[in-house]
C-alpha cells in the first residue's frame, strides 16, 4: 500500500480525519506536527487510531533584525528546517513516503523533498493573501503602500512550496478563487469533511443539553466560535442580541467558545471583544450564557438543542462549525457572504447582511416565529451537509486524489 507523510503545525487539524482514514485503509501513515504534546525525537503510536506521530520544532525564533515583511517567511523557513531534521530521522528508520501533504504557509513541508527527492508533494493551501487582506487590522499607522507590500510578502511561504508541488489541494471553491489564475487552474477542491454521522445519529445515551438557569422550554439562540472576533461577526451578533433580548423576554442565548482572537488585528493588552460588547450593551445576563469551549459531545448536544444557530463570517475561510450546525439540522441564521453561499443552499438558512444593524436580530426573530418551517429549513441544511460534506463521502475522494498524484494521472493543469 502507499505511504504518506502529513505535515502540519497543529494536530489533528485538517489532516487528522484523512490520516486516520488512510491508516485504517492500510496506508503507511506518519503525521509530523509542531504540537508540543509530541516528542521531537521519536514516533509515538496513538492507541485509539493506531496513527504514528512525530513532533518537530524550529531551533530558534525569528531574528529581531529580520525585516518585518519577512517575519512570516523566516518563521516558515525555520519550521521547514525543523521538519526536515525530523524527516532525516524518519529516513534513517526506513520511512520513505510516496507522498508528502503539508499545510502550506507554515513552511512545514517546504524542504521535505530535499530529504525524499522521489516523493510527490501536495501543499494544502488554506488562504492566499490578496490586497487588502480581510484579516489585516484597518488601523496600523502605516501607509497604504506599506500595508500593500506587507500583504504581498505573506504569500512568499506558499510560493516556496509551490515551486516543487505536484498538485494543489484546497478545501472550497471560494478559497481556490482567491488564488491567481495560474495557480487556481492547478488546484483540486476537496473539503476536509466533518463527522456528519456523529451529529445526525447521536448515541442513544447522549444526554440533552442542560445549563443552570436555562429553562427547558426557552427559545435558545446559539453562537459557536473558536474566538470572539470581528472576522466572525461577534460584535454585530452581540449588538443585535441585546436588541432581541429587549424585544423578547423569553429568549436565551448560549455563546460557546473562547474569549480570544485568531484572525485579524488584536486589541490593546487587557482588552477583548467580549468585554467591549458587555460594556457597550445592556444585557440580561440571566439569559446570556458563556460556556467556554465545549467538549465534542456536549457541543453536539448544544447544536441539537438550538432553536436558531447564528454563523457569521467575512469573506474568509469557512468554519467547520457551520457544517456541524448544518449536520445537526439547526435552524440557521447566516451571513450573506460568498463562502457561506457556497456551503448553504438558498432554502436551507436565513441569510442576513450582518454589517447592517438589526439584520441579525430580525433574522433570528423570523426563525423563532415559525418553528415548524425553521425545523424544515434545518432539515434541508442537514441533507445538503450529508451529501456534500460528510467525511464518509470526502475521504474516499481524497484517497483517490492522492493515488492520482502518486501515479501522476488526471490532475488539473496537466
Amino acid at each position: 500500500m502507499p505511504s504518506v507523510l502529513f505535515a502540519h503545525e497543529n494536530f489533528p487539524a485538517q489532516f487528522g480525519g484523512i490520516a486516520g482514514y488512510l491508516a485504517a485503509r492500510r496506508w503507511e501513515v506518519v503525521f509530523a506536527t509542531a504540537a508540543e504534546a509530541f516528542p521531537r525525537d521519536r514516533l509515538v503510536r496513538l492507541p485509539e487510531t493506531g496513527l504514528r506521530v512525530m513532533g518537530y520544532a524550529r531551533h530558534r525564533d525569528v531574528a529581531p533584525a529580520t525585516h518585518r515583511y519577512l517575519h512570516g517567511t523566516e518563521r516558515a523557513v525555520l519550521n521547514g528546517q525543523g521538519l526536515a531534521r525530523a524527516a532525516i530521522r524518519l529516513r534513517r528508520q526506513g520511512f520513505a513516503p510516496d507522498l508528502v501533504v503539508a499545510h502550506s504557509g507554515w513552511g512545514s513541508g517546504s524542504f521535505a523533498r530535499a530529504v525524499w527527492p522521489e516523493a510527490r508533494f501536495v501543499p494544502y493551501i488554506e488562504w492566499w493573501y490578496n490586497y487588502p487582506p480581510v484579516d489585516m487590522a484597518a488601523e496600523t499607522g502605516e501607509s497604504a503602500e506599506d500595508r500593500h507590500a506587507a500583504a504581498l510578502c505573506r504569500n512568499l511561504p506558499f510560493l516556496l512550496d509551490l515551486q516543487g508541488a505536484d498538485a494543489i489541494l484546497v478545501p472550497t471553491g471560494f478559497q481556490r478563487d482567491q488564488l491567481p489564475d495560474w495557480l487556481a487552474a492547478r488546484a483540486t477542491v476537496i473539503h476536509d469533511g466533518v463527522d456528519i454521522d456523529a451529529l445526525i445519529h447521536p448515541p442513544p445515551d447522549m444526554p440533552p443539553f442542560t445549563l443552570d438557569g436555562l429553562p427547558e422550554t426557552a427559545p435558545l439562540i446559539t453562537y459557536a466560535t473558536r474566538g470572539m472576533e470581528p472576522m466572525r461577526g461577534f460584535p454585530q451578533f452581540m449588538a443585535d442580541l441585546a436588541k432581541l433580548q429587549a424585544e423578547d423576554a423569553r429568549v436565551h442565548a448560549v455563546v460557546a467558545g473562547e474569549d480570544s482572537v485568531h484572525y485579524g488585528g488584536r486589541l490593546p493588552e487587557g482588552e477583548s471583544w467580549k468585554a467591549r460588547a458587555l460594556a457597550a450593551h445592556d444585557f440580561d445576563m440571566a439569559r446570556l450564557h458563556f460556556t467556554g469551549r465545549l467538549p465534542p459531545k456536549r457541543y453536539r448536544a448544544l447544536l441539537r438543542r438550538s432553536d436558531a444557530h447564528v454563523y457569521l463570517t467575512r469573506p474568509f475561510v469557512l468554519s467547520w462549525s457551520l457544517l456541524d450546525a448544518m449536520a445537526a439540522a439547526c435552524p440557521l441564521v447566516v451571513s450573506d457572504t460568498a463562502p457561506v453561499r457556497e456551503a448553504v443552499p438558498p432554502d436551507a438558512a436565513r441569510f442576513v447582511d450582518f454589517e447592517t444593524p438589526g439584520e441579525i436580530a430580525h433574522g433570528i426573530a423570523a426563525v423563532l416565529a415559525e418553528p415548524a418551517a425553521s425545523r424544515a429549513m434545518g432539515g434541508r441544511a442537514r441533507d445538503h451537509a450529508a451529501a456534500h460534506y460528510a467525511q464518509s463521502v470526502l475521504h474516499p475522494r481524497r484517497e483517490a486524489f492522492f493515488r492520482a498524484v502518486i501515479e501522476r494521472r488526471g490532475l488539473p493543469g496537466q
